[in-house]
């Protein structure tokens, strides 16, 4: 029955949909040129599953919905998967032969497709109305394939008002849920960077820094504990405010991370407290990391808002060991940073855990 078979082409596509949309949203596949071309296969074999699972209206009206994986990924603007998935859906055709009608319908889905992202750059930001347009074309497009294809005809025009029916109802009922996973995915990424993000510098919070180094005592591998303090920043929030305190910190913390490596872990801890996690740096090597910190953060300038730019120094505190609780190389590292604040400040301290143990036992 024509009802039956097309809730279950909805279901299989709204199906589809949220898989595709999971993975789309997932830093855990691949690179992100290797999850481009995983998602524009899945968007394929959907396409292919609705083609071949058409719904048969009577017997000269077939209607499949294949453009609808399509839509969805103009939708994100998803160029390559885009085009990864218009190739296996319009190429499918010429396993059937080459004829002029598997030739229309190649270069129909390659219209539609490079048609739907010129609609996503135009609207990208009014969500609903792209998504109705972007079906609105996959279907004209469609509309003047058959109309080569058949010609003028009853035929023709019965399969178009079943085409344009079915596809328009089915289509935006797709939109509206991919809008709807979406506003998810979106709202959730946003709790997600809410609890683990300092809300001022946009580093990892103490949370995540308990979170990831509470077992570091069980790895048999050598780490690095920094800890880092503004000198003097108390005068700074007194004599330019606590505004221009707030971007002394946030340009503090960008320059952590662009002297840090990007599997180092930065975080946040207290007003201008910083800790560094490092991995796999020798005695040498982190000192000569640190040092270039310290330069860094002594030759910045700066900017503050009413007021002329200004120069600061940081004192770092850098506990060096392998195997130990993170508890005692935390200590180290504060011992490390009070001696070098207490030293004159704008210096690097390093004390080596393993070798203070060796000597204590």
């Amino acid at each position: 029955m024509p009802i039956i078979a097309l809730l279950i082409n909805a279901c299989v596509a709204f199906t589809g949909f949220y898989l595709i949309s999971k993975v789309f949203h997932s830093q855990l596949f691949f690179s992100s040129r290797g999850r481009g071309v995983l998602i524009g296969i899945l968007a394929g074999l959907l396409g292919l599953f609705l083609m071949f699972n058409g719904v048969e209206v009577n017997e000269s009206v077939r209607v499949d919905l294949r453009h609808l994986p399509l839509v969805l990924l103009a939708f994100y603007g998803a160029r390559l998967p885009l085009f990864v998935a218009t190739a296996f859906i319009g190429s499918t055709r010429f396993l059937f032969g080459v004829t002029d009608q598997a030739v229309i319908a190649f270069v129909a889905t390659w219209f539609v497709s490079i048609g739907m992202l010129w609609i996503h750059r135009r609207l990208a930001e009014r969500v609903f109305l792209q998504s109705m347009l972007l079906n609105v074309w996959a279907l004209s497009v469609i509309s003047v394939a058959v109309l080569i294809n058949l010609g003028w005809s009853v035929a023709y025009f019965t399969l178009i008002a079943t085409i344009w029916t079915v596809g328009m109802s089915v289509g935006l009922l797709s939109s509206a849920l991919t809008i709807d996973l979406e506003q998810t995915t979106r709202q959730s990424k946003d709790y997600k960077q809410s609890a683990e993000r300092d809300h001022l510098t946009g580093l990892f919070n103490r949370r995540v820094w308990d979170r990831y180094t509470s077992e570091l005592g069980t790895k048999q591998r050598t780490y690095n504990v920094l800890a880092l303090d503004i000198d003097h920043f108390k005068r700074v929030n007194d004599t330019y405010g606590h505004a221009n305190g707030d971007l002394v910190l946030q340009r503090f913390a960008e320059l952590l991370l662009i002297e840090t490596r990007s599997h180092d872990l930065v975080a946040r801890i207290g007003g201008e407290e910083f800790v560094i996690l490092m991995y796999d740096l020798s005695v040498e090597k982190v000192e000569k990391v640190a040092e270039r910190i310290r330069t860094r953060i002594e030759h910045e300038v700066f900017v503050l808002n009413d007021f002329p730019p200004i120069h600061i120094t940081t004192s770092i505190g850098i506990a060096h060991g392998k195997s130990e609780p993170i508890q005692t190389m935390t200590e180290a590292a504060d011992d490390a940073l009070y001696e070098a604040k207490h030293s004159g400040r704008n210096q690097v301290v390093l004390t080596n855990v393993n070798e203070r143990s060796l000597v204590l036992n």
